[in-house]
């Protein structure tokens, strides 16, 4: 059985990260059609769709989520599609990254894209395509399932809703911390690549060049 204290932090986790990521694509419509087609998946007549099409889903899904954690609606429904559209995300960068295209933006954010059309593939100041987002959207549908469990009858009290506000705030910068770790881990990585190449050349190691 699942605590009712933490089904209302995922509910409203999963409000937040839903509804913020459907303003900054319904804000940035452009840039997130250049993302969906650096991503190469589907034919170019399905983008301008699509563009629309998926934030428009994860309003319905955001609202959803805060409805039913707010005012303890059935979830179950909720829970299958999330989890779904998680998997489509992370099945388009698990195909781009066996491609060996990881240096696509991945669409998470649009506080650092570049203004680069419908390529939007700059090697530095995006959030490219990593094993650590695989592992984050795998931990993210794994919280989305999680919720189908039924709860516990009991009533929440203020500590429980003091809670509930004190592990969303930290959610939220544990989320934050950990995507820009990610994008650190890149551009460390395009720094590093020209020096590893030109050290490769002339035969010496990175260490080396810096002694």
């Amino acid at each position: 059985m699942l605590d009712p204290l933490l089904l209302q932090i995922i509910s409203v986790g999963f409000a937040l990260l839903f509804l913020t990521a459907a303003i900054h694509k319904f804000n940035n419509k452009a840039e997130f059609l250049g993302i969906l087609d650096a991503y190469q998946i589907l034919p170019g007549r399905m983008l301008g769709v699509l563009a629309n099409l998926i934030p428009a889903i994860e309003v319905l899904l955001g609202i959803s989520w805060l409805l039913s954690g707010l005012l303890s609606l059935p979830i179950e429904a909720v829970s299958v599609l999330s989890a779904m559209l998680l998997t489509a995300y992370t099945m388009a960068i698990a195909i781009n990254l066996i491609r060996g295209r990881s240096y696509i933006d991945c669409g998470c954010g649009f506080s650092s894209l570049t203004r680069s059309g419908s390529r939007a593939m700059s090697s530095s100041g995006i959030q490219q395509l990593s094993s650590g987002l695989l592992v984050r959207n795998v931990l993210l549908i794994l919280a989305a399932m999680i919720t189908v469990i039924p709860p516990v009858a009991r009533e929440l009290v203020l500590m429980d809703y003091l809670s509930l506000a004190t592990a969303l705030v930290a959610l939220v910068l544990l989320y934050g911390s950990f995507n820009q770790l990610l994008a650190n881990n890149n551009a460390i990585g395009a720094w590093r690549k020209p020096a590893i190449e030109s050290a490769a050349a002339k035969g010496t190691t990175v260490e080396d060049s810096h002694a």
